[in-house]
């Protein structure tokens, strides 16, 4: 018996295409690029077959825009157009709402019947849902968390949860072993309901996702950039909006300028994000900025502002400027020990 040669034991021990194919684990195939670039392919530009082309484009962006969905609330639904073949990257820093506004995206869509998935690898399932039943309800979502909700609103949540589930599907980190913080689970989940019915997708959040089941090895930066390749070119397919969520660094760089120098990880998702999106809460006056900091629809550099109620990101109104300078009375109040009925004092 012949020795097999070196190449002829790599190309043994190498996956097939039809072996990947079949990996419902990895789910990754080779793609076959053409790279080669004609003289005669250069010239034809300008014939009829690319005129067509550029009119079908025309013709396919105005569709999307005007598919619009809504996004959170009327003022950032009129501002940021919440459609297919978009990424939209929402940052912010540690505790400053990624999960609060993935719920303030999700509601307004449960309740106009649309179905949306949601990538969750931080909160449980059961969470994700439940603070879209806290936002319906008005109830404090962080009253549960710290174990001070009564039982009675508990139950009323979860009431809620067989009709939200519905339309709001979840995958948590216990899906598989931790298959949402794993590129393969990401892009597997996208394939999934690429071409669906369902609205919107969001990932919370990026950072987590650190790991790759072909490539143990990978260090966290490789995997993301990856899926930042990825993710380009899945919202040029696809029939849905991607809304990926980003932690900024919370110490050292919070004064920077620039975004890209305060994504930690990995900045280049700036790179094939349509929409980018800092999230600048203000506790004190209960309001919330949306800055938009890029976006292919022209609104690059406009600042949404928006009072935070119960939850919720609603608009700001006089009543709730008035509520808020009240309720900094009693705290200051509160603060120095005094008691004092806020409805006896006079402006």
């Amino acid at each position: 018996m012949s020795k097999l040669t070196p190449e002829q034991i790599q190309a043994a021990l190498s996956p097939t295409p039809s072996k990947k194919k079949n990996n419902n684990i990895i789910g990754i195939e080779e793609e076959k690029i053409d790279v080669s670039v004609s003289f005669n392919e250069i010239e034809s530009f300008g014939n009829n077959d690319s005129i067509k082309e550029m009119y079908q484009d025309m013709a396919s962006y105005n569709r999307m825009i005007q598919e619009r969905i809504t996004f959170i609330n009327p003022a950032l639904t009129a501002a940021i157009p919440f459609t297919r073949e978009n990424l939209y990257l929402i940052c912010a820093y540690t505790g400053n709402g990624k999960s609060t506004i993935a719920a303030n995206i999700s509601r307004p869509l449960w309740k106009e019947q649309k179905k949306v998935l949601v990538i969750a690898n931080e909160e449980s399932k059961q969470d994700v849902l439940f603070r879209i039943a806290c936002l319906e309800l008005g109830f404090n979502f962080n009253d549960y968390k710290k174990g001070t909700m009564p039982m009675v609103h508990q139950k009323e949540c979860a009431k809620l949860f067989p009709d939200i589930s519905k339309y709001v599907k979840v995958l948590d980190v216990t899906y598989k072993d931790g298959l949402t913080t794993k590129f393969e689970g990401i892009k597997n989940a996208l394939e999934a309901v690429k071409r669906s019915d369902y609205s919107a997708v969001m990932i919370d959040y990026f950072q987590l996702i650190r790991y790759r089941v072909a490539d143990p090895a990978a260090s966290t930066y490789k995997v993301l950039d990856d899926l930042r390749i990825y993710l380009g070119k899945y919202i040029k397919e696809s029939n849905i909006p991607v809304v990926l969520f980003a932690q900024l660094h919370s110490m050292g760089k919070r004064n920077n300028v620039e975004l890209d120098s305060r994504i930690k990880e990995c900045p280049g998702i700036l790179e094939p994000s349509t929409v980018v999106i800092e999230v600048t809460p203000d506790f004190e006056n209960r309001s919330t900025d949306f800055i938009i900091k890029k976006d292919r629809f022209g609104y690059q550099g406009m600042r949404i502002s928006c009072a935070f109620d119960k939850g919720k990101y609603v608009e700001i109104t006089p009543e709730h400027i008035e509520a808020t300078k009240q309720n900094k009375i009693s705290k200051l109040m509160q603060t120095a020990g005094v008691e004092v009925d806020l409805g006896d004092i006079d402006e």
